[in-house]
């Protein structure tokens, strides 16, 4: 009965162990991620920077090697990207940077009656 017992309680534990490693990379995963509106765009430097609209904080990113896109096509160049587009950054695979970028305009669409 003490094996079972003891066994039992050695499972509990490697259980809640991995549950709560998993809720530790979940929160890592998110403050990798910083949304922003684009304030500076670099070409010779191959920088960005984003500034968060609440907080008011900015970040420069290095995207030199970074997978761009901007209004939902992929392979997009640093070029393509505006200041006032509305950007996401994350760490994508092999370390390099994912960017997303969304035009805003100001002016919204009236239905066609």
């Amino acid at each position: 009965m003490k094996a079972f017992l003891s066994s039992l309680l050695a499972a509990a534990i490697l259980f809640v162990s991995s549950n709560v490693s998993l809720a530790a990379k979940a929160v890592s995963t998110s403050e990798q991620t910083f949304k922003g509106k684009v304030t500076a765009v670099d070409e010779k430097a191959h920088t960005l920077t984003l500034t968060q609209k609440k907080t008011g904080q900015s970040r420069t990113f290095t995207v030199r090697h970074a997978n761009i896109t901007v209004d939902r096509q992929k392979h997009r160049h640093l070029a393509d990207l505006k200041v006032g587009m509305h950007a996401k950054v994350r760490h994508g695979k092999k370390g390099h940077l994912a960017l997303n970028a969304k035009t805003h305009s100001g002016k919204k669409k009236k239905p066609v009656p």
